[in-house]
């Protein structure tokens, strides 16, 4: 976006005294960022008024022309002297004797045309004769400009023009939030502030001016159907126009700020877009029957001032009347209601429209103008009729005979939230960091457009002014950011944060975790995987669980993802199924949350009313091979080895409840310091089938928060003074029933006598000489004594009774074979 410094001069007073870096310095701090500076006539440097001396046909074309053109002593060096300069000219409307804008060997013209000493059909050209295109000063391009008889030879053209104007160039990013700021007089109202200057006379009367109200003329017919994306439409219908070039100074303008003049009417339309930031437009009255705002119709077609075809969809809002459409609403007007030569009368539109849907449109055409640019960004709905005011005024200088020939038509359905905002000074104070005292921040926003009012000693209830009310400013904190950006970011002191070093809290949990996936990662050999929180009913049906108490999700990612898993199994095995192709032992496990229909601990929000649902952490462990008890063993030996590492041991007891999904020969609860926490299965093969796993699989699932709490509870390792006197060692064989558990056999060699220091089962047998609901358990036992050295006989003694104890609870029967 460029502004132009003498435009501004005209909307706000600006001191002489202030430079223009000063004030783009000042724009850059507080308001928009100033990317370049520059003096209007630097664009046409080395750029000069020649004179045409003679002119000459090209001996090896038909269209070319030699000149010698004639551009002063001070310019005439590009040809080694200052004699007149050969230019090669393809121009039809060359002829001697005319004062012609000539660009010198080094220019670099607005179009981005670098003059460089060329040779054109083999003769040398030192410069170039320009048309007005290649100058940036309109569309011309049949031939080169002449300039008037007041040019002076070697005169630098952007004196010529009497280019006093300094541009500058602002980002148009660091704009987009402000919608106010796409016109110049929203930027007139921040000079005002960062100046402690007034806006002028003009500026005020220009915003509120208004179109006076004749009951006697005739109504403009003009209906809205979709008020929702067309919040106001005002327009009015202006008779005596006729079809011209603008004035020079409006021409010279709007030049200045890239736009290019095309004839007085659109030129007004465009110069008012560009001074109070409300696009216009202009239909020829003559093609216009009615006026009516509407969606599309899908397929729609219209042909755009730009010459192309579009086709439209039912999403876009359109002008059209009862025939044809004449404009995309907010994006580019139809070939269908151009102004042209012949118009006599003009409907002259100033509109407020939807800034989703004018952006959503301009991106679906790949259509992207000056006007859909800020009707994007949520205009001011109250400045439309003042725009309309403003764009007449400017049209009567080059129609005097132009009139209002209609009653403006203004439907309006908007409401500006302009507050008031309730501002507690105390919370300002605290949030800046410093106190600027009640009279400064109601010094800044009054100058900004606010209203205040007092609500109390420490209170202010703040207005909104229109102009920021439609997406800009909302609440308190926005509020406090105008304050803080009109001090000065850099006013306020700038000073360390304080804050004490010390070592951040240990999170023991976490790194419980870390460690126990370290351990079953690098000691234990399995494969860490993490899996969706989700699962589904087909899944659920698979594995005989009932899915009634689980959470199902208001939008699931996929159909077969609708529920929170409540256990980590219902995962674990899409993993066998997944990988069971690729290798013939398969190891994983996971650290994940299960979730329960029932009030967590977790919040759910700031405002700590509601919590999430109740959320748990497990590890699961999953094992695939070819033989089910040899998976079984490896899952359970697992998580003994696992807590080893940290001092406990695991004992499997037989479980009454057993699960629909489970094999119930090896279910079985997980024990812990005399805490259940867990259970083992294998996987029957019905299940495993009908899962698609093809591999016998075994799996064990404990609750993760329950095993941390034990090994942080568990008591702190004491040094123990080894035992001086020898062991003895006997191993002892036990058939027993099948569904008798290793660790009660375990358990109660180990508490059955003081002298028995340890127990250790190392075979399990079943075959061949035993029954087929019978096994056999094999333990070393060891025997040892603190106080002395044991015999033989002392250690038969304990034995012997010990076996009749055994056969007495589980019919053990000593193995014999």
């Amino acid at each position: 976006m460029y502004l132009s410094l003498n435009w501004l001069r005209d909307l706000v007073n600006i001191p002489k005294s202030v430079t223009a870096e000063e004030l783009g310095t000042k724009l850059t701090n507080y308001t928009v960022e100033v990317e370049k500076i520059e003096k209007q006539s630097a664009r046409f440097d080395k750029v000069v008024v020649g004179k045409v001396l003679e002119v000459k046909k090209h001996p090896n074309s038909d269209h070319l022309n030699l000149t010698k053109v004639d551009v002063g002593p001070s310019a005439g060096s590009g040809q080694g002297g200052k004699e007149p300069l050969s230019i090669v000219c393809g121009a039809p409307n060359v002829s001697a004797g005319q004062l012609v804008p000539v660009a010198l060997i080094g220019a670099e013209l607005p179009n981005g045309m670098k003059i460089e000493e060329r040779e054109v059909r083999g003769e040398k050209s030192f410069g170039m004769i320009c048309a007005e295109d290649e100058l940036g000063l309109g569309g011309e391009h049949a031939g080169i400009m002449v300039l008037g008889k007041k040019a002076k030879v070697g005169e630098p053209f952007g004196e010529y023009l009497k280019l006093d104007d300094v541009i500058f160039e602002v980002d148009n990013k660091s704009l987009s939030n402000r919608p106010d700021l796409w016109g110049l007089a929203g930027i007139a109202r921040e000079i005002a502030v960062l100046l402690e200057t007034k806006t002028t006379k003009e500026f005020k009367r220009m915003l509120a001016e208004k179109i006076p109200q004749a009951e006697n003329l005739e109504k403009l017919s003009v209906k809205v159907e979709d008020s929702d994306l067309c919040p106001r439409y005002t327009a009015v219908k202006i008779s005596g126009i006729e079809i011209k070039q603008s004035p020079e100074w409006m021409q010279k303008r709007l030049t200045a700020v890239g736009m290019r003049p095309i004839n007085n009417i659109v030129d007004a339309t465009n110069y008012v877009m560009l001074e109070m930031g409300e696009p216009m437009h202009a239909f020829d009255a003559a093609l216009v029957s009615e006026i009516i705002v509407r969606r599309a119709k899908r397929d729609e077609a219209i042909k755009t001032l730009d010459g192309e075809n579009r086709t439209l969809d039912n999403s876009m809002l359109v002008i059209a009347d009862k025939e044809k459409t004449i404009a995309v609403a907010g994006v580019m007007g139809s070939e269908g209601s151009e102004i042209n030569q012949s118009t006599k009368a003009v409907i002259l539109e100033a509109a407020n429209f939807d800034a989703a849907s004018i952006r959503k449109t301009s991106t679906k055409l790949g259509l992207r103008t000056e006007a859909s640019m800020r009707f994007e960004k949520s205009l001011d709905p109250n400045i439309c009729e003042a725009a309309l005011a403003r764009c007449l005024e400017l049209i009567k200088e080059t129609c005097p005979a132009a009139e209002v020939a209609s009653q403006v038509a203004d439907l309006s359905n908007f409401v500006t939230n302009t507050g008031p905002i309730e501002l507690d000074l105390n919370w300002v104070a605290k949030r800046l960091g410093e106190d600027l005292g009640k009279k400064q921040i109601v010094k800044i926003l009054e100058a900004l457009g606010f209203a205040i009012e007092s609500g109390g000693a420490h209170l202010l209830q703040v207005t909104i002014p229109t102009w920021r009310a439609t997406k800009d400013i909302s609440i308190r904190e926005d509020i406090l950011e105008e304050i803080a950006r009109i001090h000065g970011y850099n006013n306020f002191p700038a000073s360390l944060p304080f804050l004490e070093m010390k070592a951040p809290l240990t999170n023991e949990e976490r790194r419980l975790e870390r460690k126990i996936k370290n351990i079953l990662a690098l000691g234990a050999g399995s494969t860490e995987v993490y899996n969706y929180s989700f699962v589904g009913e087909e899944k659920l049906s698979k594995l005989k669980i009932n899915p009634k108490g689980y959470i199902r999700l208001v939008n699931p990612i996929a159909s077969h993802q609708t529920m929170l898993r409540q256990n980590l199994l219902e995962n674990l095995v899409d993993n066998i199924k997944s990988n069971q192709a690729k290798y013939e032992r398969i190891s994983l496990f996971e650290v994940g949350s299960i979730f329960w229909d029932a009030v967590g601990r977790i919040n759910k929000d700031s405002e700590r009313k509601e919590n999430l649902p109740f959320q748990i952490k497990h590890l699961g462990l999953i094992e695939s091979g070819a033989r089910a008890s040899e998976v079984y063993d490896l899952v359970k030996g697992k998580l003994e080895y696992l807590l080893e590492n940290f001092d406990l041991a695991a004992r499997f007891e037989t479980a009454e409840m057993i699960p629909e999904w489970a094999d119930k020969k090896t279910y079985a609860k997980v024990i812990v310091s005399g805490e259940e926490i867990g259970w083992v299965s294998n996987l029957p093969k019905a299940i495993a089938i009908s899962l698609g796993i093809k591999k016998e699989t075994a799996a064990l699932e404990i609750d993760l928060e329950k095993l941390t709490e034990l090994i942080l509870s568990a008591p702190a390792k004491m040094y123990e003074k080894p035992n001086k006197y020898p062991t003895l060692e006997r191993d002892l064989a036990f058939v027993v029933k099948e569904n008798v558990l290793y660790n009660n056999i375990k358990a109660e060699i180990e508490n059955f006598d003081v002298l028995i220091a340890k127990t250790e089962l190392f075979d399990v047998y079943q075959g061949k000489n035993l029954p087929l609901d019978q096994k056999s358990l094999a333990f070393h036992v060891t025997y040892s004594s603190p106080e002395r050295t044991l015999s033989s006989a002392e250690v038969d003694a304990v034995q012997e009774k010990l076996i009749n104890h055994l056969k007495e609870k589980y019919s053990a029967q000593i193995r014999n074979f």
